[in-house]
């Protein structure tokens, strides 16, 4: 019991003294829709679908970190950026561009606070009549914790999967999905999103 209070308070006081994510792409948490939407149309290759909302944002190409872009899926509640996903275009090599990923945000924000491969990822799967092959799949988190001076809980992760957030056996299959979010900015779960939620008024109670 001793050790696991030791180990929390070490993984917290790491995730207090690493920088931490002030927004994504010199956008910071809570910019407005129209700011974001004018800050990645003037990015290369960024195009945005006509069904764009206040709430929601699915823009296809562009780059990350000198990557190619398939899409970014980016959420405003309240019409606030909360939370942005990158999801990579690949053509193979993604175990590659993921341990870049990888090293380069550990470099910034200290070691991962979590990490676990995603379903049956680096596990030899038999099939019938088939050689041995392996899955891959594995996802590393840092987490920053809420502080005095920092009062928002933001978690940061790099994502290697098939897309859906599972496992594959083949390197072609994969890519690479790296999530920004401000927990504290989200809505709480069974709120509609995008919805201003009523604060109660203590005189009705």
């Amino acid at each position: 019991m001793k050790r696991a209070l030791i180990s929390l308070l070490t993984l917290t006081a790491i995730a207090t003294a690493a920088e931490r994510p002030k927004g994504i792409i010199n956008l910071p948490w809570g910019a407005s829709p129209e700011e974001v939407k004018r800050v990645l149309a003037a990015r290369p290759g960024v195009m945005f679908p006509e069904n764009t909302d206040d709430y929601h944002m699915e823009p296809t190409g562009g780059t990350f970190a000198g990557q190619p872009v398939a899409k970014w899926v980016l959420d405003f509640p309240e019409r606030r950026l909360a939370s942005a996903s990158i999801v990579l275009k690949l053509e193979g090599g993604a175990s590659s561009v993921y341990k870049d990923f990888r090293e380069k945000l550990s470099a910034k924000y200290g070691s991962p606070t979590t990490e676990k491969r995603l379903s049956a990822g680096g596990k030899a799967v038999r099939q019938a009549g088939m050689a041995r092959t392996t899955s891959y799949g594995s996802m590393a988190t840092w987490k920053f914790v809420p502080t005095l001076k920092d009062k928002e809980a933001i978690t940061v992760s790099a994502e290697l999967s098939d897309g859906k957030g599972g496992s594959s056996s083949s390197e072609d299959a994969l890519t690479v999905v790296i999530r920004y979010t401000n927990e504290t900015m989200l809505p709480s779960k069974g709120d509609a999103p995008g919805k201003v939620v009523a604060p109660v008024k203590k005189e009705d109670l």
